[in-house]
């Protein structure tokens, strides 16, 4: 054939000729649900009505021809039947009554065609369809060139397969596959016959080689109503990264206000990124909000801030403050130096109290009375770890009284070096900590302490251990040293404190083979007594810097002591008896079913607490004082049962054995079906203390396609409600929408009540309010729902 690029010349009648065809190429390669073989019916959504399927094409009638080499003379060949074929004077040949030609991977079918021999130019017309590699067309009118792979099709339509997408034209160049024009076209993932949203484009380019659309002059349409004009819009054809706008969002509170937004993605490189989002909030003006990212081999970084230059609202309601601007700052750095040395940097700052409620929609700051400031430099070796922090806290909350707010560690070192052998386990742990907090505002002379401890708890242990069971004595000597300062006239400034720890742990492991329910399984039975002994110490003139008494749980049966922190070191004298069964699955190993129980019996009262603040020691059954006379413990269990591999229950509690009153307790069920469509989480916490609450989440189906989304919590004792979620999501093949509202019970008993609404356009983006981490948090699996979509349907 002739190579010459020159344009082919078609008859008057060839392009009256020219017609739509009956069927767009995305109905003729749909196929609907109910004519799934097994096959597609486990691998389709099941919220899907169809999927587009690649017919058999080619004169082998196989589904794809093996890829040839540009320019070779198998790529070049081209071959092709009609019901008629003539042959006219120059270069032109003529097919009639139905044509079939093939080059390649390319396949057409038309009606009518003629082609140029000179300049390797075929123009089809006719029922047109042209089928390439992962795309079909189809139209009225083609052109095609044999040497360029050049399409141009007019009143066309196309259905991209791998992506699930269709859309129309008035006109469509392609260059081979990778690069699809279109003019005055559209683009959903919409099923053949829906408009749940489409997007209308001027121009439409389709670039699969980059993985990305480009649409100018573009309108959004919803339900075939128009919801917003975009003059240019990127959007993704894969799963690579890219710079664009992000799809707006819109969101409302009682609080913060109805704002609205349109993020911007910068893709500045592989390993670091930027996304900026202005948004105007009602009443309060255009807040910036910033988030970037950065990523190698060794350091890993997440840059937030929130800008709003004046806050209209806020200066109303605050005018000593004398300015509306108002900012927040969330910094957090990893940086792995080498195999052993690490360090972290998490920095966060704000510039009011309110600014978490009012205005934060990205800062990762999860606390509203005191945000963290750490430096953490670790050193991690086989037998030794070094770690050294820098710890701040800013208190936000200003009705903290100072006295109350805690104290600074500049800086925090700690030291463990640990040898295991044969015959025993040597270890020394060592810290120093300096205290500093702001003495102004502080009224007690006696609170306006600060200082540095160092403390350091060598330790000794013959461990003996068999498959059976094991042995291991321990011996412990827990010194601190204090260097305080501002110290009343008269109290020391240096004070040492030296306390010996004696322990045993043992337990021994049975188990048996055991049949139930026609299935074998491996029951152990895991008896454990653990006993500690240590001298009561004098602390009474020791400050309590940042220690506190651990909530009794079956988690702390086998603590050595009662104490968090270094201030107080507990009296001891005290065995804890225990025991734990478990039923794993044979052959698996799958634990089914675990059953703890443990009480601690004390053989002495304990006698060491913390002062009240008047300076004395705080009489027995002061809560959270540490001293008590109890002679024994309450029962603490847990339970872990899973009846299935769907289905989780865990009991946990305290019990008297002696009132036979309930201390203690917490009770979930948590259910999910094999998709995760289904999910209910049923959670009920119970405290003596005066509290008692229900938690109940779900996920409900409706329908095929719509699900009730909801969570309710709520106060027994108040007979309150303390947070609620409640709404629909509504998902298809091409879309899914969820709309809810919520509402929380804030501290002071001010109801904070806001609304979600949230758009996910397959194969396009997400409009909503950002709140899906919120909503993962607030109901459990929510997210291995959304993990298990993305990563069997490829969501």
């Amino acid at each position: 054939m002739a190579r010459a690029d020159t344009e082919t010349q078609v008859s008057p009648e060839a392009l009256s000729e020219a017609e739509r065809p009956r069927q767009t190429i995305a109905e003729l390669d749909w196929v609907p649900r109910e004519s799934f073989d097994k096959r597609l019916r486990d691998s389709i959504e099941p919220y899907c009505e169809g999927t587009y399927l690649v017919p058999q094409y080619g004169f082998d009638m196989t589904l794809e021809t093996p890829p040839t080499p540009a320019g070779s003379k198998l790529a070049d060949l081209v071959k092709a039947r009609a019901g008629e074929v003539s042959a006219e004077t120059g270069s032109f040949v003529r097919f009639k009554d139905g044509v079939e030609v093939q080059q390649g991977e390319w396949w057409v079918q038309a009606e009518n065609a003629e082609m140029d021999r000179k300049t390797d130019i075929m123009t089809a017309y006719g029922g047109m369809i042209a089928r390439g590699p992962r795309v079909g067309f189809a139209g009225g009118f083609m052109r095609y060139n044999f040497k360029s792979s050049l399409i141009e099709i007019e009143n066309a339509d196309y259905v991209l397969y791998e992506r699930h997408a269709r859309g129309e034209a008035t006109s469509i160049r392609s260059q081979g596959a990778d690069v699809i024009y279109a003019t005055d076209s559209s683009y959903t993932t919409c099923s053949p016959g829906s408009t749940s949203w489409s997007l209308q484009a001027r121009s439409l380019e389709l670039n699969r080689a980059e993985g990305e659309g480009y649409a100018r002059n573009a309108t959004l349409r919803v339900a075939d109503v128009p919801v917003l004009y975009l003059p240019y819009f990127a959007f993704p054809l894969d799963d690579r990264r890219r710079s664009g706008f992000l799809f707006p969002f819109i969101g409302s509170s009682n609080v913060g206000g109805v704002s609205v937004g349109a993020p911007y993605y910068f893709n500045l490189a592989p390993n670091y990124d930027l996304t900026y989002t202005p948004q105007y909030v009602h009443r309060r003006g255009i807040l910036n909000e910033v988030e970037g990212r950065y990523l190698d081999p060794r350091s890993e970084a997440v840059f937030r801030a929130g800008y709003i230059a004046n806050d209209q609202a806020f200066a109303e309601n605050n005018p000593n403050k004398g300015s509306g601007r108002r900012f927040g700052v969330d910094f957090e750095q990893r940086y792995l130096v080498d195999r052993q040395w690490y360090a972290l940097l998490d920095y966060n700052y704000v510039s009011d109290t309110g600014y978490i409620d009012d205005l934060n929609r990205t800062l990762q700051i999860q606390s509203e009375t005191h945000i963290r400031r750490t430096i953490d430099v670790k050193y991690a070796g086989e037998d030794v770890e070094l770690r050294t922090r820098f710890l701040g806290y800013q208190t936000v909350d200003p009705f903290i009284a100072r006295v109350d707010r805690p104290y600074l560690l500049l800086p925090q070192i700690y030291l463990d070096y640990d040898i295991n052998d044969d015959l025993f386990r040597y270890q020394i742990t060592s810290e120093y900590s300096y205290f500093w907090r702001r003495d102004d505002g502080i009224d007690d002379p006696a609170r306006r302490v600060k200082g540095s401890r160092w403390r350091t708890q060598p330790s000794v242990a013959f461990p003996f251990s068999r498959t059976w069971g094991y042995f291991t004595p321990k011996l412990k000597l827990d010194h601190t040293d204090y260097i305080l300062q501002d110290r009343l006239p008269g109290e020391e400034e240096h004070i040492s404190r030296t306390v010996p720890f004696f322990s045993v742990d043992s337990g021994i492991y049975l188990d048996r083979k055991l049949e139930l329910f026609d299935r074998l399984y491996n029951q152990s039975l895991e008896p454990r007594i653990f006993y500690v002994a240590s001298a009561q110490e004098n602390q009474q003139d020791i400050p309590n810097f940042d220690t506190s008494v651990a909530t009794f749980s079956f988690s702390q049966l086998y603590n050595e002591d009662r104490f968090f922190g270094g201030d107080r070191v507990g009296d001891n004298n005290r065995i804890t008896l225990g025991f734990t069964t478990r039923f794993n699955e044979y052959i698996s190993g799958w634990e089914r079913l675990r059953l703890s129980i443990g009480q601690i019996f004390h053989f002495s009262d304990r006698d060491v607490g913390f002062r009240d603040a008047q300076g004395n020691e705080r009489s027995p059954g002061t809560e959270f004082d540490g001293i008590s006379d109890d002679s024994k413990s309450a029962l603490a269990g847990e339970l872990a049962w899973s009846p299935n591999r769907r289905m989780d229950i865990r009991v946990d509690g305290l019990w008297d054995p002696d009132t036979g009153q309930t201390e203690l307790g917490g009770t979930s069920v948590s259910y999910h079906d094999e998709d995760y469509r289904t999910i209910v989480n049923l959670t009920h916490r119970y405290s003596i203390d005066n509290l008692e609450q229900t938690d109940v989440s779900t996920i409900l189906p409706v329908s095929d396609t719509t699900s009730f989304i909801g969570r309710w919590l709520y106060d027994l004792n108040t007979r309150r409600t303390l947070a609620t979620i409640y709404g629909l999501e509504y998902t298809d093949c091409c879309w899914r929408v969820q709309a809810m509202a919520r509402s929380i019970l804030e501290d002071d008993g001010e109801i904070k009540t806001g609304f979600i609404l949230r758009f996910e356009l397959r194969g396009l983006g997400e409009i909503g309010t950002g709140v899906t981490d919120a909503l993962q948090q607030e109901i459990p699996n929510l997210s291995l729902r959304d993990n298990y979509r993305q990563t069997r349907y490829n969501w």
